[in-house]
């Protein structure tokens, strides 16, 4: 990196540590390589940050039946919960990759960390990925997953795509009688793009994430008669947001996305739904990973912890 990239993006020690670990796997714009290439860099990025389960958590798979179709989920659930007994709280989460990468070993680790530090039961949903399966196809598995396994103290969380999924299954549900309790979104990607926030143009060639990256993932995900005006494609898209569930989300500093939870939080504020957008200094797309080798993505995963257990108690 040079010195001006430097300044624009400066992180500590921890964090450069990080990237450099990323980097002896997975190249800098995942966006350039085939859908195959960034598979196989995936995964082995993947298992350099892949640790053992913690010992309060029991982990078992199911495959839900939908419209003639299995959708592999996995179940984390602690021996014993923080979270206040009566709430009986469940966190269905979608995990990130752009739509094109990610299954359920990718964030094994994250979810069995999340739900012993939560004290909840966390349920991963292994949705179809593009381009095999453009959109809706990832939105109709989180959607018939968080149908199939909902109650009345379900939350729903994700990490970039992943947030994408969780902030649309609320959009998408906003007027039903069951709907999620709340909403955990953790550097989502809901529609900046086409609105030309700022931090597209601010963040456009960051560490972890690059706007290239963004258009390439874009372009597979998408069909040619794609309407981008879709609130399940872009929540962003939404017109109406009074009915929504209460939402805490988490954006990285060094992020394209960043602007995104902002504009979203803005407009659920505006509509007097419940809502929290905590920008994260010093971070980049991906800091979930970096929670056992960074203090401040340590600090933000505690946090995202705590958001669950907060909306769980609500």
């Amino acid at each position: 990196m040079n010195s001006e990239y430097e300044a624009r993006y400066p992180l500590d020690d921890e964090m450069q540590s990080f990237l450099s670990r990323c980097a002896s796997v997975y190249p800098q714009e995942s966006g350039q390589l085939s859908v195959e290439e960034n598979r196989k860099f995936y995964t082995a990025l993947c298992a350099l940050f892949t640790f053992p389960l913690p010992d309060d958590i029991s982990v078992s798979n199911e495959a839900l039946e939908s419209n003639g179709r299995k959708i592999p989920v996995r179940h984390y659930t602690p021996a014993d919960t923080h979270c206040n007994d009566t709430s009986k709280a469940r966190v269905i989460y979608y995990h990130g990759g752009g739509f094109v990468v990610g299954n359920l070993e990718s964030h094994d680790s994250i979810c069995a960390d999340l739900a012993s530090e939560s004290g909840c039961q966390v349920t991963a949903v292994d949705y179809r990925l593009s381009p095999e399966f453009c959109h809706p196809a990832a939105f109709d598995d989180a959607l018939a997953a968080f149908q199939l396994l909902s109650n009345d103290r379900t939350i729903v969380a994700g990490d970039s795509a992943g947030g994408t999924l969780a902030a649309a299954v609320c959009a998408a549900t906003r007027n039903n009688t069951i709907k999620p309790l709340g909403q955990v979104l953790i550097y989502p990607w809901l529609g900046g793009d086409m609105l030309d926030l700022e931090s597209y143009n601010q963040n456009a060639d960051a560490p972890g994430l690059t706007r290239k990256d963004l258009n390439s993932y874009r372009d597979l995900r998408t069909h040619s008669n794609q309407s981008l005006c879709d609130h399940t494609y872009y929540p962003l898209a939404l017109q109406e947001y009074s009915n929504m569930p209460p939402c805490i989300a988490f954006a990285a500093e060094f992020d394209p996305l960043k602007d995104d939870s902002g504009e979203f939080v803005s407009r659920l504020d505006e509509a007097g739904v419940y809502a929290e957008n905590h920008v994260e200094a010093g971070l980049i797309h991906g800091y979930l990973r970096a929670r056992r080798m960074s203090a401040k993505a340590s600090r933000s995963f505690s946090k995202i912890c705590a958001a669950i257990g907060r909306l769980a108690n609500r």
